[in-house]
């Protein structure tokens, strides 16, 4: 099908369609970025430019000042075993670069090499500015911190501005989305997780040829269009979508995802699943409380990787 429609989509989100054997296995349909959010009017009250705010140093001193005016400079929460993974694929892709991330989530590289130790060092300077309580709340949690201007910046999924909505249209205006910082500047900000909802086709199905069918027709801009006529809110990774319509919220997020030369699926989806949640979550939730124990956090993660029947 990529033959037949893949120039309406951009490279990046071919390569987050393909296999570790090279070749693609669905076509995207939709997406939603995971970037750096805050409250435009928060960032004006405190003298701050988010486009100045594009690497890590710049980073640190504005959670700093942050801090120092009483506020939690990145809402975090981990309850659910899940959303620390999007703080660990954004600070593996800004220091160690899409290829190794990847490679790491497929058993390609080790979880005990030292690339991943940094990752974790990285990671351990945001705790003074996270809340205390990240394992006591969820995702909405660490948003109400947000919401409530109790915060300064968060990183998730664009999908909450739904909640910020609820709120009031004033709210939602407020918010705000930029990629996450540089680290490494051979890297840049040239990778984001954003998961991509897509269309596959049984191999082993009853019409696999009206299978192949369907998806050029729904993944193609006529298809696109077709479900937009139904009144289905669709926020399109077809490249030909008319976009005049969406908000500037919207236009954002199509900004951040088009500076990114990668995208990732998000941790949990781009290992295996028998992987992702039941070992590496609680081993994140274990290094939140203890973070001086990396090392043997690592190593653990490492054995049960190996242990693991193969696929």
């Amino acid at each position: 099908m990529w033959d037949a429609i893949g120039d309406q989509y951009t490279e990046s989100y071919k390569i987050a369609s393909t296999g570790l054997d090279g070749k693609q296995y669905f076509v995207p349909k939709s997406w939603y970025p995971w970037g750096l959010h805050f409250r435009k009017s928060m960032f004006a009250d405190l003298g701050l430019n988010a486009d100045n705010v594009t690497n890590w140093d710049e980073y640190l001193k504005m959670l700093d000042g942050m801090k120092k005016k009483g506020l939690v400079g990145f809402a975090a929460g981990d309850k659910g075993g899940w959303e620390a993974m999007g703080t660990f694929d954004i600070l593996n892709a800004r220091i160690n670069g899409y290829q190794f991330h990847v490679d790491l989530l497929a058993g390609r590289e080790k979880w005990t090499d030292a690339k991943v130790t940094e990752v974790f060092t990285y990671w351990s300077q945001l705790i003074p500015y996270m809340n205390p309580n990240v394992l006591d709340l969820e995702w909405d949690g660490a948003m109400q911190l947000l919401l409530q201007k109790k915060a300064g910046s968060m990183l998730m999924g664009s999908w909450f501005g739904g909640n910020f909505l609820e709120q009031s249209q004033e709210d939602y205006d407020d918010l705000w989305i930029v990629p996450f910082p540089e680290i490494n500047p051979d890297n840049g900000r040239d990778t984001i997780d954003a998961p991509l909802d897509g269309i596959a086709v049984a191999k082993n199905g009853g019409n696999p040829g009206g299978g192949k069918d369907f998806v050029q027709f729904a993944a193609s801009i006529e298809g696109v269009e077709a479900q937009l006529a139904t009144g289905i809110p669709l926020t399109s990774a077809n490249n030909l979508q008319d976009t005049s319509a969406y908000d500037p919220f919207q236009k954002q997020q199509q900004a951040v995802m088009a500076e990114a030369k990668y995208i990732t699926q998000f941790l949990d989806r781009d290992t295996r699943p028998d992987f992702a949640g039941p070992v590496v979550g609680p081993a994140f939730q274990s290094w939140f409380k203890d973070p001086s124990s990396t090392d043997s956090i690592l190593e653990s993660l490492q054995s049960q990787w190996d242990a693991l029947a193969p696929l």
